[in-house]
């Protein structure tokens, strides 16, 4: 659902489970998706949680030393949060734990179904892409995050298997990816808003037109009931409002737009207005191969 720097140190470590190369294309340009794991190293932290009673407060402290993964912005902030959705998930584990393997064998089928049609879509059969899909159990928030290359590492999904619409969040994320490479995008969480608007939108109507067939809700990278036609019932308001701020950055803005109630009463507002916008921009003659390319520096301006 979106691009952070926070938890990125050290889940390099764990071992690449797949890697596929795209067929048709010239030794130049060759695509791949590498799958790594981080289901097993929950495992291994809920065998131990649960090996003996434990309180919350020292569940968490195991979490967060044994795991740590979690779709939410770095910092305080992002650990409160993240604290949250643990001891709200927590009841829900025992009946996902004999799922696990199946989810992750679902995800590494879609996983490169949607990487493949997304190379497609974006016509990079001349550019070499190369990403990373990280396994991992979540919070049953239906959340993911993709990471920027950085010191080293590929553009990297993180992915929880137990989302319910795991296959369009697949193709939204792994967009990202594909993105953030051709477009050479280094921004990540507290991005000018109008970045982050350009990003999602495009990653929203990239799984759109990758997995078509499903309502337009599954593809706003919102589960509220009734969400997207409370968007398109503000939409005036939220495009007007959200305007001055399209080039405003830092994480405090951030976090309005994308996880509180922005100007309208309306939780993500920035997606609400990159759905519209991102609508617009195609349906004005805009491609997707076009609007992948366009840089970092102009995607404020593009909104």
């Amino acid at each position: 659902m979106a691009l952070w720097k926070g938890l990125y140190a050290g889940m390099f470590g764990v071992v690449a489970a797949a890697t596929w190369l795209s067929a048709g294309n010239p030794p130049e340009a060759v695509h791949s998706l590498e799958i790594a794991d981080r289901v097993a190293k929950f495992e291994a932290f809920y065998a131990k949680a649960t090996a003996k009673p434990l309180d919350e407060g020292t569940r968490w402290a195991l979490w967060k030393k044994e795991y740590d993964i979690a779709a939410v912005p770095p910092g305080l902030d992002g650990d409160k949060m993240a604290r949250q959705l643990l001891d709200s998930a927590w009841v829900k584990y025992p009946a996902l734990m004999p799922k696990i393997p199946a989810l992750r064998k679902e995800a590494e089928v879609d996983a490169h179904e949607a990487f493949d049609k997304i190379n497609v879509l974006f016509e990079t059969k001349g550019t070499p892409i190369h990403s990373r899909l990280v396994l991992y159990v979540g919070q049953f928030d239906d959340n993911a995050y993709t990471v920027p290359p950085m010191d080293g590492h590929l553009a990297t999904v993180m992915m929880p298997v137990e989302n319910v619409q795991l296959r369009l969040a697949l193709a939204h994320e792994l967009t990202h990816s594909v993105h953030i490479q051709l477009a050479h995008v280094r921004n990540s969480f507290g991005a000018p808003i109008g970045e982050t608007m350009f990003l999602e939108g495009l990653a929203m109507r990239a799984a759109q037109r990758v997995f078509p067939g499903s309502p337009e809700a599954a593809y706003t990278a919102n589960d509220d009931k009734g969400w997207l036609a409370e968007c398109y019932r503000k939409k005036d308001a939220v495009l007007a409002s959200i305007l001055p701020d399209l080039d405003k950055s830092g994480s405090e803005i951030a976090m309005k737009y994308t996880f509180g109630q922005g100007n309208n009463g309306l939780h993500r507002e920035a997606y609400c207005a990159a759905w519209i916008v991102m609508g617009k921009l195609l349906d004005a003659g805009r491609t997707f191969p076009e609007l992948a390319r366009i840089p970092e520096s102009r995607m404020v301006g593009t909104i």
